[in-house]
């Protein structure tokens, strides 16, 4: 219905291992607790212009089961409130890749987890906004 637009497709995810590989040795990074935010500006146009990704260490929480809720609610809160910056970036003509590092020890609440998705998403937005004046 009026969910499509809503979607995380699969052109959004960040998963060839030479783009994380690059977001890692050259990207910059901020962190907005409780992640640690990697992020670089691409000028390859394939397909959506915002690729994300999140990633919870194993060494912080042992049981996959802990891990697969924090990132269901990581991809979540991205999924709802990423349009401004999929908007902005687009206006902006280039493609912007990044991932989210969950550096806390312990799990948190969907609503803490949305609270600093949408403030890293504005940080973002700023970044790149100045970065094109």
């Amino acid at each position: 219905m009026g969910d499509e637009g809503f979607t995380l497709k699969k052109d959004e995810i960040l998963s060839k291992r030479d783009d994380i590989n690059l977001l890692f040795s050259e990207g910059q990074s901020f962190m907005q607790y409780p992640f640690k935010v990697l992020h670089i500006k691409s000028v390859k146009l394939e397909g959506s212009n915002l690729k994300f990704a999140a990633t919870i260490p194993k060494r912080l929480f042992k049981k996959a089961v802990n891990r697969n809720l924090l990132k269901r609610r990581s991809k979540e809160a991205y999924r709802k409130n990423r349009t401004e910056l999929k908007f902005k970036i687009s206006n902006l003509g280039f493609e912007l890749h990044f991932m989210l590092i969950y550096i806390a020890k312990e799990p948190i609440a969907y609503a803490q987890i949305e609270e600093k998705i949408i403030l890293t998403l504005q940080r973002l937005q700023a970044i790149y906004a100045e970065d094109s004046e």
